[in-house]
């Protein structure tokens, strides 16, 4: 029987958050942690390696940076 093989996170690592739209970042912020709740919850005999999750919590937090970054001039909207 073989290992099935957990599916490579999405986007990761080709993100660049400065030349992404307010909306594609949203939307990968979601992906990534749709990614990351499903690697976290599955049998450790399926689970992609610790430091790869901790490297796409580490891109989902340079997309919050961004995103937070974005929206820090604006006195109407909040940061999320």
């Amino acid at each position: 029987m073989s290992k099935k093989e957990f599916p490579p996170p999405p986007h990761y690592p080709l993100i660049n958050t400065q030349m992404m739209t307010a909306r594609e970042l949203r939307e990968t912020l979601d992906d990534l942690w749709d990614w990351v709740h499903d690697a976290e919850m599955v049998h450790e005999d399926v689970a992609p390696p610790d430091n790869l999750i901790q490297d796409v919590r580490h891109q989902m937090a340079t997309i919050i940076e961004e995103r937070v970054e974005r929206h820090s001039d604006e006195t109407s909207r909040s940061t999320e």
